[in-house]
């Protein structure tokens, strides 16, 4: 009986090593040259794994399907652990996502202004950066500078829901199916396809261009862009 009790003991030790380890080796590896002290990321370890783990996974791994949809449109929480879009997110961007989260454009994660504060969301971030090769994090770490600016997230979600005045485009195309208007990367531009034809329409929906978009200065074809 004791043997068997040493057998479970184990089995639920080996799991809290393991982080354990990882988190000793981010530590050895990254404390010198990361933003995060010792301290932040021992607190952000037991924040994420009380807060986060749930839907990102403890190690930050996100789920195996993160990039497909499920039946009601919506993503799965992605990996955080550098595998990702995370990195391409700079730091003021990550704590407004934790502390607002992504209701308002859409997104399932709910806000956390209500359970963490400022140097707790910090100590969240420190740990799954810590997940991070440290070639990600250099990456991400000279991705930014320090005049860039941050939209307020009610900015950017009146940015997505905006759409075009379609009434000239309806009237001119009585009877034709048309797609959902989707802003291009051309500033109050929007892509709509009909048929296999793509029109773009300016905002007030007086003038269109129909055909593929083409950026000349880098030979890309922006209709075949998602």
């Amino acid at each position: 009986m004791n043997l068997i009790r040493t057998v479970q003991h184990l089995k639920l030790l080996i799991p809290a090593l393991l982080i354990g380890a990882g988190l000793t080796q981010s530590v050895a590896a990254a404390s010198a040259t990361r933003w995060y002290s010792l301290q932040q990321l021992e607190q952000g370890r037991t924040l994420f794994l009380q807060h986060c783990a749930v839907c990102h996974g403890p190690r930050a791994e996100g789920t195996s399907n993160w990039q497909q949809p499920d039946a009601n449109g919506h993503y799965p929480p992605p990996p955080l652990n550098g595998s990702a879009h995370a990195w391409h997110h700079d730091l003021p961007l990550l704590q407004r996502t934790i502390r607002e989260g992504g209701q308002k454009l859409g997104g399932q994660m709910p806000p956390f202004a209500q359970l963490l504060d400022a140097p707790q969301i910090d100590s969240v971030i420190a740990y799954f950066q810590s997940q991070w090769p440290d070639e990600v994090y250099q990456k991400w770490s000279g991705k930014f500078s320090a005049g860039d600016t941050l939209p307020s997230i009610d900015d950017l979600a009146r940015l997505l829901n905006k759409k075009p005045d379609l009434a000239y485009l309806k009237q001119r195309l009585q009877g034709v199916e048309i797609g959902t208007p989707i802003l291009s990367p051309v500033k109050q531009l929007y892509q709509i396809q009909f048929n296999d034809k793509y029109l773009y329409l300016t905002e007030d929906g007086q003038y269109a261009i129909i055909g593929e978009m083409i950026d000349l200065k880098n030979g890309a074809n922006l209709s075949k862009q998602k």
